[in-house]
């Protein structure tokens, strides 16, 4: 009776102990997969200035791979255009995020950024959600959701 009582016992605390964190779904460490991230959510700098699904100005996706490179494709009155690049991940000091810093090859038009350079920035809040930083220079806040 002792063996089965501790067996309980440590099932019981093993199971306590685990966490969504521990399957990555609130991990802020990018994992180098195939990936694909849609567009969800639009914010414009006015307050209730949000837009969801077919209300958005656009339809985007990225998709990363494994080695480092990535395609945007952004589709605008049924005009799809794309570009091409590559991605590394990078870290602050002090800031738990990780962050993919996206060099474009091709389509430059599509970059979202606060500068005139091919460089973008977004920020990997968690495993399912990134989000692109070109709000912070009066561009619109990009939302992005993991779909594979």
């Amino acid at each position: 009776m002792k063996k089965i009582t501790a067996l309980l016992v440590c099932i019981v605390l093993l199971l306590s102990c685990s966490s969504d964190d521990d399957y990555g779904l609130e991990s802020t460490q990018f994992v180098y997969a195939e990936q694909q991230w849609t567009l969800v959510k639009m914010t414009g700098s006015f307050q209730n200035s949000e837009t969801i699904g077919s209300e958005m100005e656009w339809q985007e996706y990225y998709t990363f791979s494994p080695e480092g490179t990535f395609i945007k494709s952004r589709t605008v009155d049924e005009v799809v255009y794309e570009a091409t690049g590559s991605f590394e991940v990078i870290e602050f000091d002090n800031d738990p995020n990780h962050y993919l810093e996206l060099t474009y090859q091709t389509g430059n038009t599509l970059v979202g950024n606060c500068t005139a350079d091919d460089k973008e920035l977004l920020v990997y809040r968690n495993s399912t959600i990134i989000s692109s930083l070109w709000m912070a220079c009066d561009g619109p806040g990009l939302d992005y959701e993991l779909v594979k």
